[in-house]
């Protein structure tokens, strides 16, 4: 079954036009639907496009006007349309950009405007919008202005890479489900084509990755469309060493499956294309067990790149993943494959990309760092979707890492009831928490001043210990019975809660101020926002001058807003004099990216006082995420009563 999509106003022509027996005019049409005479001659035009047997569904005599020629056909529109209609202004710049791309001839702006129902200037003011649009993810495109017209100028390649950004986004990033995309696709079957790709690939034993199926079979079909309606592309002959690949053997028999089924002719350059779509969604499998047997599959440069990668977020950081094997193997061949992604405009989608920001913001913060390193290092842009997938890798390493930091717990044992005796508790620790506790010794009464040189987490004294040292200290029996292992389970367990808490207050204590706080502020956009906290920073002596640029450049790579009213704006680089947060409650929220955002949280940190900062904002991340959380913090009266609230929620509900 076909189905017909038309803007509210043609449903509403096509309607008007059927209560009437006779004919009407142009002008008259134009009265009842409130637009100009040429709207409505573009809207009938639009309408009897529709039928593949090209007959006219309304006719018109000069004259007289116009009358529906075929009542039932009309009637059938009408049953089967679904609405197209831009009725928000991301659905106007959405419309806009599909008709760029689409049209050949420019666009007039005019009778643009009578199309979607805005004004001239309203079109005119959307060009910047537009322009920040086209221009993302390393595009080399731009609207073009002329008098009364504009056109999208750029590459083949790059309007490609538009048009299926617009798709996924139109979609609510519908990654799974092809049917979704079909209403876009008049004239080309996503289901043959899904059909031919999973044979050819299959044939080839070739395996793609699950959440990239949709996604390459959506660049195929827009190639498919392009190359129909005679728009190619070129690659320069650099790229042209694919042709011995797997990938191109793919693309190439997959191409002359699909020009038999609709009849077109896939030059060198589309095949050459194909096979970089597919090459970017390749699944990432390995055997490799250690780094030595990576340079047997893959080029030096990327181990090089991805070691010097490495380095840098243990040098900004303090998190040393450079002797982590998986996450070097891992990462490497990712970033391979995201290189020829990037170098070919190709974009793959990811879907859980909202929730990595929102359940992982600090993996997500490393991984925005490492993009704009690995940008340094090769000139190539990462987007946002790409750093997520970064961050996936980035955060099992980070699993990794923090198991193997939180435990052993340094312990030192006073046991003066003999060499025997401290042998015995000694093996037994060792047996039952060897992966918890490291010993640092055996100790006599007489020697607390080597105990307090050692600086251990605990004392376990066999018998009661006196002493004025700031060292936790538990009594437990020579022998290690059950009662002494629950005492030692407990205290570990508790001594992890206290030390969380005791930071948590001193953190909140020491990096909130005062003259730092702000609320009923009244703003229009993020950046006016970003504007003002960042120039109260800098005046108060705690940032640079330069911060607010310095925090929308980070914005840039990925907006700090999260899906729950809250933003947390920073630098990528730690530049701030003093480490301090800045808190803002909003009147009323401002759209800051893709989401509303009403309490702002920005951070300015000192370079090696990131640490520092770590249970702190870790509990904010877990309190903004509770539910109530986000709006029992902008309820806050003052600044003790926010401090409260936050600290207050460090366990509840839980």
């Amino acid at each position: 079954m076909e189905y017909f999509y038309l803007h509210t106003r043609q449903k509403m022509l096509l309607r008007y036009l059927l209560t009437r027996k006779d004919w009407v005019k142009g002008q008259d049409i134009a009265a009842v639907l409130g637009v100009t005479d040429r709207t409505v001659r573009n809207d009938i035009a639009y309408i009897n496009s529709l039928t593949k047997d090209s007959e006219e569904i309304i006719t018109s005599m000069k004259r007289k006007g116009y009358r529906i020629k075929n009542c039932e056909k009309a009637r059938e529109i009408l049953k089967l349309a679904r609405v197209d209609s831009p009725d928000n202004p991301d659905e106007r710049i959405n419309y806009i950009l599909k008709k760029l791309i689409f049209e050949k001839k420019e666009l007039d702006i005019y009778q643009l405007a009578d199309e979607i129902m805005v004004s001239e200037s309203t079109v005119v003011g959307d060009l910047r919008r537009l322009n920040k649009i086209v221009s993302a993810n390393n595009r080399d495109l731009i609207v073009v202005k002329k008098s009364s017209k504009i056109f999208l100028k750029g590459s083949e390649k790059d309007k490609r890479s538009l048009l299926s950004e617009l798709l996924f986004k139109e979609t609510n990033g519908s990654f799974f489900d092809v049917s979704k995309y079909k209403k876009y696709f008049k004239d080309v079957d996503l289901d043959l084509i899904q059909k031919h790709l999973l044979e050819t690939v299959k044939k080839y034993n070739f395996s793609i990755n699950e959440m990239a199926v949709v996604n390459l079979l959506i660049h195929i079909a827009i190639t498919v469309d392009r190359i129909k309606n005679t728009n190619f592309l070129d690659i320069s002959t650099s790229c042209k060493n694919m042709v011995n690949t797997v990938e191109y053997k793919i693309a190439k028999e997959l191409c002359t499956k699909l020009e038999d089924e609709f009849r077109i002719k896939f030059p060198p350059e589309e095949v050459l294309y194909v096979s970089y779509l597919i090459l970017g969604r390749e699944k990432i499998q390995c055997t490799c067990t250690n780094r030595n047997e990576l340079k047997d599959i893959v080029e030096p440069y990327y181990i090089s790149l991805t070691a010097a990668l490495l380095n840098s977020i243990a040098t900004e950081y303090g998190i040393d993943f450079t002797r982590d094997d998986t996450l070097l193997i891992g990462l490497c061949l990712h970033l391979k494959i995201m290189y020829f992604r990037i170098k070919s405009g190709m974009v793959l989608r990811n879907p859980i990309l909202e929730d990595l920001k929102r359940r992982y913001p600090f993996i997500f913060e490393i991984a925005v760092f490492l993009s704009r390193e690995f940008c340094r290092l090769t000139g190539l842009k990462v987007n946002e979707d790409e750093i997520g997938f970064i961050a996936l890798h980035l955060g099992a390493a980070f699993e990794r890492y923090t198991e193997n930091k939180n435990f052993p717990k340094r312990v030192a044992i006073v046991c003066p009831t003999g060499y025997t005796t401290s042998n015995i508790l000694l093996s037994k620790i060792n047996s039952i928490y060897k992966e918890k506790i490291k010993v640092l010794g055996v100790f006599s009464f007489m020697e607390l001043d080597s105990i307090k040189k050692d600086n251990p987490d605990f004392i376990f004294a066999t018998v009661p210990l006196e002493h004025d040292l700031p060292i936790n200290t538990i009594i437990i029996s020579p022998f290690l019975d059950e009662k002494d292992k629950k005492l030692i389970d407990n205290t570990l367990n508790l001594y992890c809660a206290e030390s969380k808490t005791e930071s948590l207050r001193g953190e909140a204590d020491k990096f909130f101020k005062e003259e730092l706080f702000y609320k009923n502020l009244v703003f229009q956009n993020e950046f006016q926002v970003i504007d003002f906290m960042a120039k109260e920073l800098y005046e108060k002596g705690y940032v640079p001058q330069n911060y607010p640029q310095l925090v929308i450049e980070r914005e840039k790579l990925s907006s700090t807003s999260f899906d729950n009213l809250v933003a947390i704006p920073h630098p990528v680089l730690m530049s701030a004099y003093e480490t301090v947060i800045s808190v803002a409650i909003l009147n009323k929220p401002v759209m800051w990216g893709k989401h509303k955002v009403q309490l702002v949280l920005m951070f300015a940190i000192k370079s090696g006082d990131r640490k520092k900062l770590d249970a702190l904002y870790n509990h904010i991340i877990d309190a903004i995420d509770r539910p109530g959380g986000v709006s029992s913090l902008i309820e806050s009266r003052d600044f003790y009563d926010f401090k409260s609230r936050l600290l207050n929620l460090n366990y509840e509900n839980e």
